[in-house]
């Protein structure tokens, strides 16, 4: 393969990765966007909206038509199926693989017809649809895709980078616990928030990292400071991959309160360096964790819940030492980057193959 291009946010972490790995390769890549973005050995194309915001999205096919003539890739990969997906489907770029992220097949298309038929025909005219996580699999075969036919393909974590602590982590007070999910409503760390304020009220001594950003971050700030919690909770905002490393191996607990997720790489990372997790108990989290097991799961939005499962994992340190060893297993085999990385380059020749045999 020597040219692809990808209809992405440039400005996702996500989009750079693909970006860079394939550039590693000597893949001449290129990256449609609706955002700028600079990614070193990447060209990225920014689509033009007229200043119409996503009313103007409509108006970017025929620049995409005329960038896919000029640049004759091998194939085109469109992630998020209701978005950049459907304007490659739109526009009749082939071999087109196109990827849901998780909200694009599993809410978007119940909240009207319209949005249901906009998933549909951009899976419907794809060359092979992947999705980041297994149980959304059914989720776009209801959108008129044969199941057998739709592949996961995780985001993959790094396991080189995302490690357990070379030294162990030291098991006395505080209790270090961290999550590394963004402020906006589907993430819920509000739901964190108050079940931190429920178990510091029991005894329980914690220091407790927040990495993310997001609309919600002044409220949950506001949050922190009402309940007197400011002293030991620490809002870092986005980190380089290298120091989220290292606060996640430096955690006893991670903690993920999202009430929909695709695939959870953020479970992931924290999986893979050993971190205890506790999360919603949605499809996304039950695919990894067993619960009682290999970590703890809650329902969405329960307060109290969340905060018995966070004294529970506080009182058993050989529990989650046992955990972390299982944990890092599960990630080595099905969601290191580079087995995901394999399984993507198999996906091309696939949606390549397909092309060529309907075209």
């Amino acid at each position: 393969m020597k040219r692809v291009l990808f209809l992405s946010d440039a400005k996702s972490i996500h989009t750079r990765r693909w970006a860079e790995h394939f550039r590693d390769q000597g893949v001449q890549v290129h990256v449609a966007s609706f955002r700028p973005e600079t990614i070193e050995g990447v060209q990225v194309h920014v689509l033009p909206t007229y200043g119409l915001g996503r009313m103007g999205y409509f108006l970017a096919v025929p620049t995409l038509h005329r960038l896919f003539k000029q640049l004759v890739p091998d194939v085109v990969h469109a992630q998020y199926v209701t978005s950049y997906g459907f304007l490659a489907a739109l526009a009749g770029l082939r071999p087109l693989v196109l990827t849901a992220w998780g909200t694009d097949v599993l809410i978007s298309p119940r909240e009207s017809r319209v949005m249901r038929w906009i998933a549909s025909y951009a899976v419907r005219h794809a060359d092979v649809v992947t999705t980041v996580a297994q149980h959304m699999n059914p989720a776009v075969a209801s959108l008129g895709v044969p199941v057998d036919e739709v592949t996961a393909v995780p985001f993959g974590v790094d396991t080189q980078k995302f490690l357990p602590p070379a030294v162990p982590r030291p098991e006395s007070m505080p209790l270090r616990l961290i999550c590394t999910r963004n402020f906006g409503p589907i993430y819920s760390v509000d739901t964190l928030l108050a079940a931190l304020q429920q178990v510091a009220a029991r005894g329980l001594k914690l220091q407790v990292d927040l990495v993310g950003e997001g609309p919600m971050r002044n409220e949950l700030e506001a949050q922190v400071d009402n309940a007197g919690m400011r002293s030991w909770v620490t809002f870092h905002g986005h980190l380089d991959h290298l120091r989220l490393a290292q606060l996640l191996a430096e955690a006893h607990i991670f903690v993920t309160p999202a009430l929909s997720d695709g695939n959870n790489v953020s479970l992931n990372e924290a999986m893979a360096c050993a971190c205890f997790p506790i999360a919603t108990d949605i499809p996304a989290n039950g695919q990894w964790i067993e619960h009682g097991v290999n970590g703890l799961l809650y329902p969405p939005g329960d307060v109290d819940r969340l905060a018995e499962c966070i004294l529970q994992a506080a009182a058993d340190v050989g529990w989650r030492k046992r955990a972390g060893v299982i944990n890092r297993e599960i990630v080595e085999a099905r969601a290191d980057w580079r087995v995901c990385v394999a399984r993507m380059n198999e996906t091309y020749v696939k949606a390549i193959r397909h092309a060529e045999e309907h075209a």
